[in-house]
């Protein structure tokens, strides 16, 4: 593959480091705890061409990563602490965002099809599409192999993943802020460190491939990996391991290879059967939860907070891409999703009246 040069002009031209300045912004007006308006979105917003000189003067004289916050918390979907990295506003997740929207298209030239997570238009829904219409086909997807990386972003050695940017990239400008970024590892919460990850494992993915794997899906580190046969079930699982091993990482012990026409494949929050999808037990045990908290609340009059409401929406949403029509007549009450989405649509509503009287006071102050 040939590799792409002259990237640095394009990420430190202003319209670029505009377009970044504004996503990020555009999804940091508030502060969560205590509930107030931004400080530094307001700060940027005041004179945005000032902040793209700034930007930019950065970037050329050498930019020096700001110290980075770790906050633990709890995953629920995986059940376990993870440390989320939380980079500083201004200037790294700008300068960020506007490295991935330059990078992005050079990154993606490499990126196996069936590649989720973190991809526009790549997400969950996409690999359970195509799981699903797999499944179908008996004699392609007798035997599954399910894999996993151990530790996966703390375990990629920073090195590693720059000898696979020098792959792709020739500009050593853009591959001296990518070394800046990344010198002390690809960070869980950081926004380019997914790019990064998805973009080490495409030589993997390849590999998979070209081993005889018939249907394969990668969600981050989670592979699910359907062969005809045993035999070339255990050879990749064989070739995997090296593969890892060769660039000093190495797979979960939980690691499963079986028939999927005795056993279902477990991937993306559900079970996946021949002809129909079943969602995964402990998902189903915390949606019945949820409900059921929200029904005493709802009927005791009691406050309802809009995350709550937004996280049982998006439980309720996974019903769709299952056989879910028993669990409805069973659990769901009707108008429940029409109740929740105003709980939501009200609090925003109030969000965007607050914020637009705000710059508007500002501007009249000015």
């Amino acid at each position: 593959m040939k590799r792409v040069g002259h990237l640095f002009e394009k990420i430190i031209s202003r319209e670029n480091l505009k377009q970044a300045i504004e996503t990020v912004c555009s999804s940091h007006r508030w502060v969560l705890y205590p509930r107030k308006m931004n400080s530094t979105v307001l700060w940027i917003e005041e004179d945005i061409e000032a902040r793209i000189d700034e930007l930019q003067s950065i970037l050329v004289n050498g930019y020096k990563p700001s110290p980075v916050t770790l906050k633990r918390r709890y995953d629920v979907n995986a059940g376990k602490w993870r440390d989320i990295a939380e980079p500083r506003l201004w200037p790294d997740q700008c300068i960020h965002h506007a490295l991935i929207q330059i990078t992005e298209p050079v990154m993606m030239r490499g990126m196996d099809n069936w590649c989720c997570g973190s991809i526009k238009n790549r997400g969950a829904h996409y690999g359970i599409r195509g799981i699903k219409k797999w499944m179908l086909n008996e004699k392609e997807t007798a035997w599954c192999l399910e894999m996993d990386i151990y530790h996966f972003y703390e375990s990629i050695d920073p090195q590693e993943l720059m000898n696979r940017m020098k792959k792709l990239i020739k500009d050593y400008k853009a591959l001296d802020l990518i070394e800046r970024i990344t010198k002390n590892g690809i960070q869980i919460g950081a926004y380019c460190s997914q790019w990064f990850a998805n973009t080490f494992l495409q030589e993997l993915d390849q590999l998979i491939r070209n081993l005889g794997a018939t249907r394969s899906i990668r969600y981050m580190d989670n592979f699910t990996v359907f062969t005809k046969n045993k035999k070339d079930a255990t050879i990749i699982l064989e070739a995997t391991k090296q593969w890892l091993k060769e660039h000093k990482l190495s797979m979960k012990n939980n690691w499963q290879k079986f028939n999927a026409s005795i056993r279902m494949p477990n991937a993306l929050g559900y079970r996946f059967g021949r002809g129909y999808t079943l969602l995964r037990k402990k998902n189903l045990l915390r949606l019945n939860h949820c409900l059921k908290r929200f029904y005493r609340r709802y009927e005791s009059g009691k406050f309802i907070t809009t995350r709550f409401a937004q996280g049982l929406i998006s439980r309720l949403g996974m019903l769709r891409h299952c056989s879910s029509v028993n669990i409805y007549y069973r659990f769901v009450k009707p108008k429940v999703q029409k109740k929740l989405k105003d709980i939501v649509r009200n609090y925003y509503r109030k969000e965007i009246e607050k914020w637009s009287t705000f710059l508007e006071l500002s501007s009249a102050t000015v």
